[in-house]
């Protein structure tokens, strides 16, 4: 399996960057914190103060992809596919698009794979070189209003997308992947100008504060999970 090996991606909560080591026999994911939106979804809570270890329980090399099966405490199969990216550098990680969905039965989802057109979602994985980069860019403390929120409506409109594909619960991505789905929408909504390290809650707090009395901004912050309704 050519994924094999340390990666990251970005995630959702305490750190902004998740460890992500794949072996023949097991998805190891560091700490993760709940994401903001999380609606219904299936499998357990990830622990806090524990990494999360995903049994493989199959894999199955079809179309250049690598389809690992594993299973949930309360007993669904899931399927999340892997795909070296061209460049080599970087995986793609299709945890929330095709087949990856929780099945009753190990044949139920050999049959989904066998049938896998999945194309459109994934996220990414990434060597530490890319981590390394992002520390030399300025922290996002310092981003303008506009550029503020720009970066928020950009993220909540491929979150409700992403939703709205899913069809709000008909289809449910494993719960753990969640935090990693809304850190890549997040991390990559901000673009390239601030560092992506930055995206946590002491970081955050400054642009929330100063630009928060926008009502426009006020209403993104709401509908991201930032900021409660009133």
């Amino acid at each position: 399996m050519a994924q094999k090996g340390d990666w990251y991606t970005w995630s959702t909560g305490i750190t902004p960057a998740v460890h992500v080591t794949i072996s023949s026999d097991e998805m190891v994911l560091d700490r993760t914190d709940p994401a903001t939106k999380q609606g219904g979804i299936s499998g357990r809570k990830s622990n806090e103060m524990k990494a999360e270890h995903l049994q493989i329980l199959k894999k199955v090399e079809k179309n250049n992809r690598s389809y690992l099966i594993f299973q949930s405490f309360d007993g669904l199969y899931f399927v999340t596919t892997l795909q070296k990216s061209p460049s080599g550098d970087s995986v793609l990680m299709y945890c929330a698009d095709g087949i990856e969905d929780g099945y009753k039965g190990l044949n139920e989802a050999l049959d989904a794979i066998a049938k896998d057109k999945g194309a459109d979602f994934y996220i990414t994985l990434f060597k530490k070189e890319v981590i390394d980069a992002e520390r030399r860019k300025g922290p996002v403390s310092k981003i303008t209003e506009q550029e503020f929120g720009a970066a928020l409506q950009v993220f909540n409109e491929r979150m409700d997308k992403f939703w709205q594909d899913r069809g709000y619960g008909h289809f449910e991505p494993y719960h753990g992947f969640m935090n990693l789905i809304y850190g890549n929408a997040f991390a990559s909504a901000f673009g390239e100008k601030y560092s992506k390290l930055s995206l946590v809650t002491k970081e955050l707090k400054t642009p929330i504060s100063n630009y928060s009395n926008n009502p426009t901004i006020k209403r993104l912050l709401e509908s991201a999970g930032f900021l409660k309704s009133e």
